[in-house]
């Protein structure tokens, strides 16, 4: 009878947890799952505790990104995963969320433990069972099983915990898209900082210095946002990571103070006075900051930028009203946007509100207007003043000038003109000069890039038509051989059927790059004709040396099979050689169908061989 009802409670708390706990369903055609209803608790102490936990102990969440705040507990998360499919599958977790300090994953089988992993920004990139800049890891899914995954994730500074599972494929698509947007917006950044540093070398004007500061450290402080900064910078130093995000929002904020002073005017000396203090105890708590615990440097972040840059709002907006200019009111909006900033990272952080996919975009949307406003501000202060300057300057010729006689006044006034004509001439003249380099440079880039295979890295079509008829000339003028070898993959079509359109991509990239290597001279050259197609140009070769060549290339790639994404992928090429010294220069469509013959016939006897173009005539 005690049986009996042990085995009746088993079966209510198993059902009770079935109706709270989240499921996410493996089939075929599972790409991607974001894991929303979840369930918590910060109860358990270990993994043992967690399992024995009362169902009604847990907690359920409905959303898509789970948000404690700071909260200094650690958390345990869980969620079911049920594999449909009759075979084993390895799917990727991941949790997106690059400053979590640490997370122990366990994943279950009937209360048993399959596999435990610990990630999170606390271990080095070397560390990490997968090098990635985001927390990452890999599930092993029995066979038409039901498993289970718990999550103790700990972090004081903020507990955000958005969790999602991928096919590994479908993730790595997603990442280099991913990271070429973020890319373009972290380098959009640099290059408007660079542009800040050459314009104050150029005028020496210190707020074009501070904006370029700024704007550089904007960029960083977004590299490190998506992760990239402690991936690139310090990968074996995760203790930076835990504390770069406060520091450079604080550094921020401080670098706006000097850039305020060198465009503004305020009057309020009282305020300006409290503002200078308020701005070096924070510049001097830099120095000891990074020795406090992380919630605690969060919070004081947190806390103390908002309100500093309210202060800087403040007293720019009196000096507004004083003094009206568009370089201030600029500057205003620049505050303006990069307090939202802090307001934002406050919301998120403390867990008011979860912003879930749109965060990124409005990250990013603040951080561009922020930059835009700041450099029409720079720009529109420097063309303020230098009107201004000439203002006064015509004001003093004027005043001087009336004190002569006319013919005096005529006569400085047509010096003074010719002098400022010749100057705005020589530097009209060097900036020509600089714009025509620039230009020069930019056409030279531009020509090679529509010389070069996208794919390859090897010249391409275009390029090939004009080297032919240079090379038919240099033959016709030294009367010197000229050999054309036409190369074709074999079967490519079943290589794309059989392993995907990316892995015959990086077939047709390693094809590419043998013939590359065994090309030895300068003048030798290789070229994409189309798809799976190859031309090589071998100016002055006979023909035995031509079809030594193509052989060896042949020989090679039939020996070596190619290793895509761990599957290796054996195939063969045709090729076809034909050797010439011209004599018409008008047509040198008739050399490249005589190579193309001799490949044709290759094909047509078997392929993976080389056909010489005089044995089929």
């Amino acid at each position: 009878m005690n049986s009996l009802k042990a085995a009746i409670c088993l079966l209510i708390v198993l059902f009770t947890f079935k109706s709270f706990a989240s499921t996410v369903v493996i089939n075929s055609d599972f790409s991607s799952h974001i894991v929303t209803n979840l369930t918590y608790s910060f109860e358990p102490s270990s993994i043992e505790t967690a399992l024995q936990l009362e169902p009604n102990k847990w907690h359920s969440v409905n959303t898509k990104l789970l948000n404690f705040g700071l909260e200094s507990r650690p958390v345990w998360v869980t969620f079911e995963i049920n594999n449909t499919l009759n075979n084993r599958f390895s799917p990727l977790i991941l949790i997106d969320n690059p400053f979590l300090n640490e997370v122990q994953l366990f994943h279950l089988r009937n209360a048993q433990i399959l596999s435990e992993m610990r990630l999170g920004d606390s271990f080095s990139l070397d560390e990490r069972t997968i090098k990635s800049e985001f927390l990452l890891t890999k599930l092993t899914l029995p066979a038409s099983s039901s498993t289970r995954v718990i999550l103790k994730v700990s972090n004081p500074s903020g507990l955000r915990i958005p969790i999602s599972l991928w096919q590994q494929d479908v993730y790595l698509t997603q990442k280099e898209g991913f990271n070429l947007v973020y890319g373009l917006m972290v380098g959009f950044l640099a290059a408007l900082a660079l542009s800040c540093i050459f314009l104050y070398g150029f005028t020496r004007k210190r707020y074009f210095a501070l904006a370029g500061a700024i704007t550089f450290t904007l960029g960083l402080f977004l590299a490190y946002l998506g992760g990239f900064g402690f991936r690139y910078l310090h990968p074996n130093i995760p203790t930076i990571q835990q504390v770069i995000m406060p520091i450079l929002l604080i550094l921020i904020a401080l670098l706006f103070f000097p850039l305020q002073q060198q465009m503004c005017k305020p009057h309020a000396k009282k305020i300006i006075r409290v503002q200078k203090l308020i701005t070096k105890l924070l510049a001097a708590s830099l120095l000891f900051i990074w020795l406090l615990p992380n919630w605690l440097v969060t919070a004081y972040c947190l806390i103390l930028t908002p309100l500093v840059l309210s202060l800087y709002f403040l007293t720019t907006y009196l000096s507004s009203r004083s003094h009206p200019s568009k370089s201030i009111n600029a500057l205003l909006l620049a505050l303006g946007f990069f307090n939202a900033v802090t307001v934002y990272f406050i919301i998120n952080v403390m867990g008011w509100y979860t912003f879930e996919t749109m965060g990124l975009v409005i990250i990013s949307v603040l951080f561009f207007s922020c930059t835009f406003c700041l450099c029409y501000a720079v720009m529109k202060q420097f063309i303020t003043e230098r009107d201004e300057q000439i203002i006064e300057q015509q004001t003093v010729i004027a005043e001087s000038t009336a004190q002569d006689t006319l013919l005096k006044e005529r006569l400085a006034l047509q010096e003074e003109a010719q002098y400022e004509l010749e100057s705005q001439v020589d530097e009209r003249t060097f900036e020509l000069q600089v714009t025509l380099r620039e230009l020069e440079e930019k056409n030279r880039e531009l020509e090679q890039l529509n010389t070069e295979d996208a794919l390859t890295g090897a010249k391409n079509r275009r390029f090939f038509d004009k080297k032919l008829v240079m090379e038919l000339r240099r033959s016709r003028r030294e009367q010197t051989p000229l050999s054309i070898i036409m190369i074709d993959i074999d079967h490519f079509k079943t290589i794309n059927d059989t392993y995907g359109h990316l892995s015959g991509d990086n077939v047709i990239k390693a094809t590419a790059d043998i013939i590359k290597r065994f090309l030895k001279r300068p003048l030798d050259e290789v070229a994409r004709y189309g798809g799976e197609e190859f031309v090589i140009l071998l100016p002055n070769t006979a023909n035995q040396g031509a079809f030594d060549i193509a052989e060896q290339i042949r020989l090679h790639i039939y020996q070596n099979p190619v290793i895509v994404a761990g599957a290796e992928i054996k195939f063969t090429i045709s090729a076809g050689v034909y050797t010439f010294i011209a004599d018409d220069i008008n047509t040198p469509e008739l050399f490249t169908e005589c190579a193309d013959k001799a490949l044709y016939s290759a094909k047509q006897q078997g392929r993976n061989q080389v056909v010489n173009f005089e044995t089929i005539q």
